[in-house]
């Protein structure tokens, strides 16, 4: 009798000691402070100890995560001064997830093939950090994914296929990045896409057609990559996005009429920018610009345009015309020098 009940205290014990063991959510944020090197506000050092644990699974008390019940649904550091390598495959055990967000640091590191196994991850932000590598063929497993920022690193290389697959992606922001090859054309396949920036990196090749088949999309700057072919009139045409940057590229125009299609511009455009490209040929005749649509800011400056340029008498909603640096000749037209006109 006596070693039955022996038994069954020591039973007790070790359910007792297993229950006080640290939740997998704990030991994941524990092996990501390990990478740390500095952190000058002690914002992780002074939180993130073992003597403060939440044994119900979720560190409520540590600075920067957000607990949905016993998991942990969000790590926030943003603008920290953190410095070290952010090893994020760690974070793979995180199954509940939603936001992962450590933008403006000093981390390093690659995003990790196992990034995909993040299934509930809508929201990641590393963006002004110093990550570098290939994004990996995981990163399109993410299928709750609505919001990806990688601004301001370096990361590199074509972008993979599989990003096509995140339906539910409404803003992507890849900008001040080293990306190269050919822009995609998944793109057009993000049905859900708001906001698209892909500014300064290496794209190559043509802007890819079908854009204005995401009836959702906003947002558009693919500035000062190494783009050629032309301007993709019809999506300014038949699209409802609203800021539109294509400058600093090598579009070009196949015909000096193809300006023409300035005149039947959707109407929500309100910001057009395709300065510092190789445009050739004349504006479009000013009573046409009477269809200009809603336009307030028009930036052509830095290309090839020649010829007298147009009156703008009837366009009341331009605000900032920016013509310099081409070829035109003739009089500065009366209808360029209104009180509520930004001309230069």
């Amino acid at each position: 009798m006596g070693l039955l009940v022996r038994v069954f205290l020591l039973s007790l014990l070790l359910v007792s000691s297993l229950a006080q063991l640290p939740s997998q959510d704990i030991l994941a944020l524990l092996a990501f402070k390990k990478g740390i090197t500095h952190d000058p506000t002690g914002f992780i050092a002074d939180s993130w100890n073992e003597e403060s644990i939440d044994f119900n699974g979720c560190p409520s008390s540590w600075n920067g995560i957000v607990c949905n019940g016993a998991n942990v649904a969000g790590v926030i550091l943003d603008n920290r001064g953190i410095s070290g390598i952010a090893d994020l495959s760690v974070f793979a055990n995180l199954t509940m997830l939603v936001k992962l967000s450590m933008a403006d640091n000093n981390f390093s590191g690659s995003l990790p093939a196992n990034l995909g196994d993040l299934r509930s991850l809508k929201y990641l932000d590393v963006s002004n950090n110093g990550f570098s590598g290939q994004l990996p063929e995981g990163v399109g497993k993410l299928q709750s994914l609505q919001n990806l920022s990688l601004a301001g690193n370096d990361f590199s290389g074509p972008l993979p296929d599989s990003i096509g697959g995140l339906s539910s992606l409404q803003s992507l922001d890849l900008s001040r990045n080293s990306f190269s090859g050919p822009l995609p054309d998944f793109l057009k396949s993000l049905r859900s896409l708001v906001s698209l920036n892909l500014s300064y990196n290496a794209f190559t090749k043509e802007i890819p057609s079908g854009l204005g088949m995401i009836s959702t999309l906003e947002y558009v700057d693919m500035s000062w990559n190494q783009l050629d072919g032309g301007v993709d009139w019809k999506f300014l045409v038949e699209s409802s996005v609203i800021h539109v940057d294509f400058s600093g590229n090598s579009l070009t125009t196949a015909n000096p009429k193809e300006l023409k299609a300035l005149a039947e511009i959707s109407e929500t455009v309100k910001y057009l920018n395709l300065s510092n490209n190789q445009l050739s040929g004349t504006l479009i005749d000013g009573v046409e610009l009477s269809t200009f649509g809603r336009l307030k800011v028009l930036d052509l400056s830095n290309n090839q345009l020649s010829g007298d340029l147009p009156g703008f008498n009837y366009v009341y909603d331009l605000e900032v015309l920016r013509l310099g640096n081409n070829a035109f000749t003739g009089f500065v037209p009366s209808g360029l020098l209104k009180d509520n006109l930004w001309f230069k």
